[in-house]
Formats: C-alpha cells, sequence, structure tokens
C-alpha cells in the first residue's frame, strides 16, 4: 500500500513554522510498515490544493493530508476534496456527503476519510496533538486491515506517559528497545511521550501473548510515569481520578491563552467538579480575587498567594493557578496548587519562544494535579 502526505498551510510552505506533522508521520509511517511515496507541502491555495490531491491519488493508494480544516471562510481542504470528489459540502460533520468523521468526540477536532474508486483521501486537522492521537486511533488501524497479509503476524500496543523525559524512558526500558522480532518506538511532544511497543510472529497469538508480556514489563518500570492506552488523553485520566478521589478543583490561568479550561471544558460533566474562572490575564484574575496586582520579582509569592486565595473563597477541595510568564530571554510555566495540606509547585523555564508553549502548560498543569490526587487521594 503505497500512501502520500500533503501539508496544507503557507505558513508551512513558507517556514514561518516548522512542519513536524510531516516528520512524525513519516516516522510512524516507517515504523508500521507502510510505504510513503512522496511528501507535499502546498499553502492555502483551494485550486492548487486539488491539484495536489489528484495528482497524488494517481501515485498512491491513499493522499493523508494534514491541516486546512478550519472555520468555512479557512476550510481549504473540505473544499479542495469535495472539488476532487465532486461531493456536496454539507453543514453537518463530517462536512461532506458519504465521508466518515474520524474522531471529533466532545468538541475536539476531528478528520475526514472518503474511499473513492481512484483511492482513499484522509484528512486530518493540522494541531499536532489531535492528529497524532487521529493518526494512532483511526488511520493506522485502518491501514492495517488493507494491507496485504505478511508472511508474519506483527502488531503494537501504544502506552502513554507524562512527566518522564524520552531520554529517561529509553534508559530504563532499555533491555526492551530491540529484539529479534520486537522493538519499542517514541514520540515526545510538549511533556508527554507516547511508548508504542511492537512484536510480530507466526500467529496473531503469539503476537499479543509477546505485546502483553512486553507491555506488563514496561509497567512494571515506569509505574505511574504511564497513564493510560491507546485512545486515553490526559485530561480524560486526570477528570476520572477527580471523580474517583471526590474532589473539586478550581482552576486560574494567565497568559496561557486558556488552554487547560477549553479542553477540559469539553468534558461533558466537568463543571461537576472543576470550576473554571473566565479570567486569563494577572490583572483580571488580581481584581476577581481582591488581590495586588501581580510583582514581577516575586512573581512565584504571587502565584501561590493568588493559589490559596482561590483555593479560600471557592468551594472547592483544590485551587489551581497556571501562569506562564513570557521575558525577553525565554519563557517560564509556572503551576502553583494549593490544598489543605499546603501548596506545591512546579516550575519549568524554556529557553526562547517555542510554538508549543501552552500545550506545554497544559501538559505541566495537569501532570502536577495528577501527582498530587496520586499522593493524596
Amino acid at each position: 500500500m503505497k500512501v502520500e502526505v500533503i501539508s496544507i498551510g503557507t505558513e508551512l510552505l513558507v517556514s514561518d513554522i516548522l512542519d513536524t506533522n510531516a516528520a512524525f508521520i513519516s516516522r510512524s509511517m516507517r515504523e508500521a510498515q507502510v510505504q510513503l511515496t512522496c511528501k507535499v507541502t502546498v499553502g492555502d491555495d483551494l485550486e492548487m490544493i486539488a491539484n495536489v490531491i489528484r495528482v497524488g491519488l494517481q501515485r498512491a493508494d491513499v493522499v493523508l493530508t494534514t491541516g486546512g480544516l478550519g472555520s468555512e471562510e479557512y476550510d481549504f481542504t473540505r473544499r479542495a476534496v469535495s472539488a476532487v470528489t465532486s461531493r456536496r459540502i454539507t453543514s453537518h460533520l463530517p462536512g461532506i456527503s458519504g465521508a466518515t468523521l474520524l474522531g471529533g468526540a466532545n468538541g475536539q477536532p476531528g478528520g475526514i476519510l472518503i474511499e473513492e474508486k481512484a483511492g482513499t483521501i484522509i484528512c486530518l486537522p493540522g494541531n499536532r496533538r489531535e492528529m497524532a492521537f487521529l493518526l494512532e486511533t483511526e488511520v493506522f488501524p485502518y491501514l492495517r486491515e488493507r494491507m496485504p497479509q505478511q508472511q508474519l503476524v506483527s502488531g503494537y500496543v501504544l502506552l502513554r506517559s507524562v512527566g518522564v523525559v524520552e531520554s529517561s524512558l529509553k534508559q530504563e526500558l532499555a533491555p526492551f528497545l530491540n529484539g529479534d522480532h520486537h522493538k519499542i518506538t517514541f514520540d515526545s511532544f510538549a511533556g508527554q511521550t507516547n511508548i508504542r511497543v511492537w512484536a510480530e510472529a507466526e500467529t496473531e497469538e503469539t503476537v499479543q501473548e509477546e505485546l502483553e508480556r512486553l507491555r506488563v514489563a514496561v509497567l512494571s518500570r515506569l509505574g505511574d510515569h504511564v497513564f493510560g492506552f491507546e485512545q486515553d488523553r490526559l485530561e480524560n485520566i486526570v477528570y476520572q481520578s477527580l471523580e474517583e478521589a471526590n474532589v473539586k478543583v478550581a482552576l486560574a490561568e494567565c497568559y496561557t491563552d486558556r488552554i487547560l479550561s477549553q479542553t477540559l471544558n469539553q468534558i461533558s460533566s466537568a463543571n461537576n467538579l472543576i470550576m473554571l474562572l473566565p479570567t486569563s490575564s494577572d490583572h483580571d484574575l488580581a481584581d476577581h480575587l481582591n488581590l495586588e496586582q501581580v510583582n514581577l520579582d516575586n512573581l512565584s509569592r504571587w502565584c501561590r498567594t493568588t493559589a490559596e486565595r482561590l483555593l479560600t473563597s471557592s468551594d472547592t477541595d483544590l485551587g489551581l493557578v497556571v501562569y506562564k510568564n513570557v521575558t525577553q530571554g525565554g519563557i517560564q510555566i509556572i503551576v502553583t496548587l494549593a490544598s489543605p495540606f499546603g501548596v506545591s509547585v512546579t516550575q519549568r523555564s524554556f529557553g526562547g519562544h517555542p510554538d508549543n508553549i501552552n500545550q506545554w502548560a497544559f501538559t505541566l498543569g495537569l501532570s502536577h494535579l495528577r501527582r498530587w490526587l496520586l499522593v493524596h487521594r
């Protein structure tokens, strides 16, 4: 089976943003033994996108696009696919008649899949986190079902980890990384690492037995650094922990584009246990809680005081403040959690201004909350 990848977005074409999605897809395709024949980057031009999809279908069995899915004005990919396939745009998901919706649960960005005589078109969002999730949970199972039968049966399990860097994972799992009929690969993004355990054998039963053996070995070495498997998401795991412990938390963010609040708000029953403050800056938060305005010379103390005030002023068990501090030399993320047991803090500094810094704030905030729940619940 041949696959061609098309990255869509003018910001990628002119290199304003590094195309890490294409690199991730290429590596993942190789690990899954899928033949990647070509990678193309195209700007936000409807006619050009349609042309490269048509050409891709002439060269490959599957054309996989990333990016260009958005609001109606900027939804170049869906309109281009409509032009190529002569299918009409619809007002309901997945947005094209006869297409299959990939993901899209709880308000998350979804993808689309269309099977044509000329080949299959799969369109994934440009958001790195959602693209990787759909690739692993929707696209690979689809491709594997349609790949020619190999002499050996192969398979993999996916473990999701947080709170430990990839180099440490490789060191801890060194005895299991490569074998005659198994391997372990890693993909890291903004503080989270997906661990993919592969095995091959003559029968499916033997593959599953080997995967289970390796899964148990990985878990025994990594412990609670592994937060989930396959389709698990960190935000869902943390919310389940809050439910099990019957713990309520008040959350405030400063300068993170409210990434935690927006993501958690997509969980249907989140407002039962999570109080999301509508503020997005330290000035708004100080006014909301009747606090002094922030003093950047003593930012950590201000975050501590704010988390404590958040706890005492709300009908919750925890007060969580996630603050992104941008300076000329870099960025600092400060996560402060106030509880009846005291105040705990996670701080991390970043040189420069990485594009995915808000995703780091998301991971650090939820990871800190998860760690507290593991210790105290």
